[in-house]
C-alpha cells in the first residue's frame, strides 16, 4: 500500500502546481543520517547552473541556485531509533535574461530560509518550522530598460515576500525492482504576504496568497555504483484570499527533471534536462505565465 501511495504521489507531482521557490530542486532528509549527538554534526550544500529556452521575454534564460543546510544541534545519536534534530536551510536563486552585450543580464534574486525541528521515525520523517521567502530585483531601477518587453521606456521593480509557519513530512525511501522511490509533502501558512510593484499593476497580486500545499517525488534507477537515472518532480498548489488576472484562470507552476547522476565520494553531479511552467513571471510587474525547457548541471550531496 505504501508503494502504491508513493507512485501516486510521483505521478501527481508532475502536474500539481506551486509558486516559484529556490528550494524546488533540493531534497535532504538529515534524520536518515544517523550521526552523533551535539553541536553541528553535519553541514550540506549544493549549487546549480541552468540555461533555458522559451521563457516569457527571455527572463529565465539563466538560473543559478545555491543551497545550504546546517544542523545546529542534534538531540540524539546514531544508536537511537527515533532521531531528533534541528536544521537551518538557505536557498538562493539568481535569474538573468540575455539582453546585454555578454548575453547575461542579471534581473532578480530569490531567497528562501527555513528553520526546522525534525523528527525521524522508521517509516516517516516529520518537520515543523518557519519559512521566509522573498524576491527582489537587482538593478532594474537604474534607468529605462530598452529590452523590457512590457514597459521598454520605464524602469520597474517588483518585490514579493512570503513568511509563515510550515509543516512537512517525508516517506522513508522504498527500494523496488524499478529503483528507489522517495516522496515528501507539506503545507505553509503565510502570516505575511506582500507584492509591491513600480509601476503599479492591477490584478494577480500575491498579497492575497494565504498559503500553499506542496508535493515532491523522485525515482532513481541505478545503472552502476557510479551512474544512475533520476526523475524528479515538484509542485504545490497555492491558495488565495483574492487573486485576479485576465490571463490566468488557475495559478499553477510545475517542474520535472530527468538526470544522469554521477556519484562521487563526497557528492553527486546531475546532468539534467528540465521543463518548467510558472503561473507568474515575477521578474516583471504585470502577471504573465511563462513556460520553458532547459539543461542543467547540479552539484548535490549524496
Amino acid at each position: 500500500m505504501r508503494l502504491l501511495l508513493l507512485l501516486l504521489v510521483l505521478l501527481l507531482a508532475t502536474a500539481v502546481h506551486a509558486q516559484l521557490r529556490p528550494s524546488r530542486t533540493w531534497e535532504s532528509d538529515v534524520t536518515r543520517m544517523h550521526t552523533t549527538q551535539g553541536v553541528m554534526p553535519s553541514l550540506r550544500g549544493g549549487a546549480e547552473i541552468q540555461r533555458t529556452m522559451g521563457s516569457y521575454g527571455g527572463e529565465q534564460a539563466w538560473q543559478f541556485r545555491m543551497h545550504v543546510q546546517a544542523e545546529p544541534f542534534r538531540f540524539t545519536d546514531s544508536t537511537d531509533a527515533v532521531q531528533i534534530t534541528t536544521t537551518i536551510e538557505a536557498h538562493q536563486e539568481l535569474t538573468a535574461n540575455p539582453y546585454n552585450d555578454i548575453t547575461f543580464n542579471p534581473r532578480a534574486m530569490r531567497w528562501e530560509e527555513y528553520l526546522w525541528l525534525q523528527i525521524g521515525l522508521p517509516a516517516v520523517s516529520l518537520r515543523a518550522g518557519f519559512v521566509h521567502r522573498c524576491k527582489h530585483d537587482i538593478d532594474n531601477l537604474g534607468g529605462a530598460d530598452e529590452f523590457n518587453p512590457v514597459n521598454p521606456l520605464d524602469a520597474e521593480q517588483r518585490t514579493v515576500i512570503l513568511t509563515g509557519p510550515a509543516l512537512a513530512a517525508s516517506i522513508a525511501p522504498i527500494t523496488t525492482v524499478v529503483g528507489t522511490l522517495r516522496a515528501s509533502g507539506g503545507v505553509e501558512y503565510f502570516i505575511n504576504a506582500s507584492d509591491t510593484r513600480t509601476p503599479t499593476s492591477s490584478g494577480g497580486s500575491w498579497s492575497g496568497m494565504q498559503g500553499a500545499a506542496w508535493l515532491r517525488a523522485a525515482a532513481t534507477y541505478r545503472l552502476s555504483s557510479l551512474l544512475a537515472l533520476q526523475l524528479d518532480a515538484f509542485g504545490s498548489m497555492p491558495w488565495f484570499t483574492s487573486y485576479r488576472t485576465r490571463r490566468t484562470t488557475l495559478p499553477f507552476d510545475a517542474r520535472a527533471d530527468l538526470a544522469l547522476v554521477l556519484t562521487g565520494r563526497a557528492a553527486t553531479i546531475h546532468l539534467a534536462v528540465t521543463a518548467e511552467r510558472f503561473f507568474d513571471e515575477i521578474t516583471i510587474t504585470r502577471p504573465r505565465a511563462t513556460q520553458f525547457v532547459g539543461v542543467a548541471v547540479k552539484f548535490m550531496p549524496k
